[in-house]
């Protein structure tokens, strides 16, 4: 089928539209997200290249979308913006190909709800608390903490300080793989960010391997190492850029769905975690994003 010059420029914009970032006043650091006109234009461009990379990357796999490649993009991307429902399959092929990440088992699904019930292997993760973060005096901050601003992951100091951790910027100096995803939970001075080390680091999958054996964080760092037990979880999972409103959404509907569920019911007090998969440059529609929550049968 042909489509007319307008038609696609009609379509570019509404793509544009769908994977440019809101504001996040909650959770931005560094001013990455401010809604005045040019940090506005800052946030279109970059949605820009993003969406861009997306259609060289799509012509490349398939030469039959060249005409039409918007207009599919702009499908894909309606779709995930309304928050429907996207199968399980397809979600989980949105996961990084050759990167490691906690396993487990899936225990129990409800298609028809979008959610599954998993239980965890234990594993290691890297973790920084914003108040943590705060309490640092400003000189070590600027030592310690490079700014790897990804605005579409809240906490972008967080986020800093973690991947400065993987990449090198430990005692032993040693860079360390990528792993997916990243955990956030909490809120305010509260909330606490975690990346999963390699699995050389988790206990169990090695009779030498336990986290004593990584690298330690600088000091000041307010970078912190901790073994993760895993355990029984549900998941509900979803597309977007997993900012607050959009979590705060899911989290209320996977906790609804457990009211009423028959075999699982939530832990009470405990809180809801978002774990985010997709690097900065994965535009909205193909991104994977899940809230769980700690569950046990009833």
């Amino acid at each position: 089928a042909k489509f007319s010059k307008r038609a696609r420029q009609r379509d570019l914009k509404k793509v544009l539209e769908l994977s440019t970032p809101s504001v996040d006043n909650d959770t931005k650091e560094e001013g990455d997200l401010d809604d005045d006109p040019e940090s506005m234009k800052r946030r279109s461009r970059r949605a820009l290249f993003i969406l861009l990379r997306n259609l060289a990357s799509e012509e490349e796999d398939n030469d039959s979308f060249r005409d039409a490649s918007i207009t599919r993009v702009k499908r894909i991307a309606s779709k995930d913006a309304k928050q429907q429902a996207v199968s399980a399959v397809d979600m989980l092929k949105r996961t990084p190909q050759g990167l490691e990440t906690p396993q487990y088992e899936v225990l129990a699904s409800r298609p028809n709800k979008g959610i599954e019930v998993r239980r965890y292997d234990e594993f290691a993760v890297c973790s920084v608390t914003m108040g943590d973060l705060k309490s640092e005096s400003d000189e070590t901050k600027t030592a310690q903490q490079a700014k790897l601003s990804n605005p579409q992951l809240s906490g972008a100091t967080s986020f800093g300080a973690l991947a400065g951790y993987l990449f090198g910027k430990n005692q032993e100096q040693k860079v360390m793989k990528m792993t997916t995803p990243v955990f956030s939970v909490g809120d305010g001075d509260a909330r606490t960010m975690s990346f999963v080390l390699p699995s050389d680091y988790w206990q169990g999958n090695d009779d030498e391997a336990s986290m004593s054996t990584a690298p330690k964080p600088l000091d000041g760092s307010a970078v912190k190492l901790t073994t993760d037990e895993g355990g029984v979880r549900a998941v509900l999972m979803f597309g977007g850029f997993g900012r607050k409103a959009d979590v705060a959404v899911k989290s209320d509907q996977l906790l609804d769905v457990l009211s009423s569920d028959k075999e699982w019911e939530a832990v009470a007090d405990q809180p809801v975690m978002l774990a985010q998969y997709n690097d900065p440059f994965t535009p909205p529609w193909k991104r994977r994003n899940e809230v769980s929550v700690p569950v046990v049968s009833r």
